[in-house]
């Protein structure tokens, strides 16, 4: 195993740092106290080619691996969680279209997602999310197409993408995929008020009666569940990655204080209990970033990776929660206080133990896997 970085992925990794440094860094406290999506700077963010790094060279990208682009988007969210989620959220659906989508929906869709002169987003059953089960969309055949109707919940850009991808239970058909456009009647969007990741548009779609054609259906009839799961398990290595971004953001805030502020005649970094934090918080970083990096790998390679995508998301947004709380600690009570980044931090990372699945959805795939594995 090389675990020797690529030329390219250096050079992305770089400019990413150097873009997040320079640009997104300085306007994160304001994001998140505005609660509004920093859209100008995802523009900005595109124009560094991040959609482009996995889409196949047919389609006009650059057709490296999913790998380069998750140590960007780690790099991002050591900046914004928000901006970071909006990044990943857009490419998975660039993502599903270039695998699943007919060349007439690549050619209508992808050209203005990479340009960040639209927004889009996946609408995903809870019953596959560890949600409530109640909460699914059901699709009728009605004439040449069908009558989505349903609500979903946590849905990406719920109220602000202009097309998506929903997750329907079609009667002898299973589990199917639909593009649904925002301009179809009873299609509305809802922005849902969140504790942290503020600035990210998440809500819930509710769809009452929308008809759409056959020629919607994304991957063809039979295979929504099939897509489902590509999609959950590259959602949950982005989002191990996120959590990353965040752990590693709280240790530096931590490190810089700890360095900084005297106590008792010495800098708190000289004590030996706040030693022993950052020592298991750099510990713990690391190991989380190499089981995402993992992840991303294996899903790269076509491998069985569900349960590699599981423990990723699984252990980096536990991890992110006890980084970012332990970094509030070394704060001590400037921790709690909103001038100080580990506030927001800490919120941030409560997220990621129920986005895009719950920790326990995790815990039952990995479980599942290890009962299967060992006789």
């Amino acid at each position: 195993m090389d675990f020797k970085l690529t030329p390219s992925q250096q050079m992305t990794r770089r400019a990413v740092q150097d873009f997040v440094r320079k640009e997104v860094v300085p306007l994160a406290q304001e994001v998140d106290e505005n609660n509004e999506f920093p859209l100008t700077k995802y523009r900005q963010a595109l124009a560094l080619e991040l959609l482009e790094l996995t889409l196949p060279e047919a389609l006009g990208g650059i057709g490296d691996d999913f790998l380069s682009f998750v140590m960007a988007l780690e790099e991002f969210a050591s900046g914004s969680a928000a901006l970071a989620l909006g990044i990943a959220a857009t490419e998975a659906i660039v993502h599903l279209l270039s695998r699943y989508g007919s060349k007439k929906q690549q050619q209508q869709y992808l050209p203005r997602l990479l340009a960040g002169e639209t927004f889009g987003t996946a609408a995903i059953r809870a019953a596959d999310t560890g949600g409530e089960p109640a909460e699914q969309v059901h699709a009728l055949p009605d004439g040449n197409g069908y009558r989505l109707k349903g609500t979903l919940r946590y849905v990406p850009y719920a109220a602000a993408a202009d097309l998506a991808v929903v997750f329907a239970t079609v009667e002898n058909d299973g589990i199917c995929a639909f593009i649904v456009d925002k301009q179809m009647p009873g299609y509305a969007g809802v922005a849902e008020a969140l504790m942290g990741v503020r600035g990210f548009p998440l809500g819930r779609l509710e769809l009452n009666d929308v008809h759409v054609s056959g020629d919607q259906l994304l991957g063809g009839k039979k295979s929504g569940q099939m897509i489902t799961d590509a999609l959950l398990m590259r959602s949950e290595a982005a989002g191990g990655a996120i959590a990353v971004g965040l752990s590693q953001a709280a240790l530096e805030a931590a490190v810089r204080y700890a360095k900084a502020r005297i106590q008792f005649g010495k800098p708190l970094s000289e004590m030996e209990a706040t030693q022993n934090k950052i020592a298991d918080m750099s510990a713990g970083i690391e190991s989380a970033r190499l089981l995402v990096y993992a992840a991303a790998f294996f899903l790269e390679h076509e491998k069985q990776s569900t349960q590699q995508a599981a423990m990723a998301k699984l252990i980096a947004s536990q991890l992110a929660v006890d980084v970012c709380k332990e970094a509030v600690q070394i704060h001590g009570g400037y921790g709690y206080v909103k001038d100080y980044p580990v506030e927001r931090l800490y919120r941030d990372a409560l997220f990621f133990q129920v986005f895009p699945t719950t920790n326990e959805a995790q815990r039952y795939a990995v479980a599942r896997h290890a009962y299967r594995k060992i006789r």
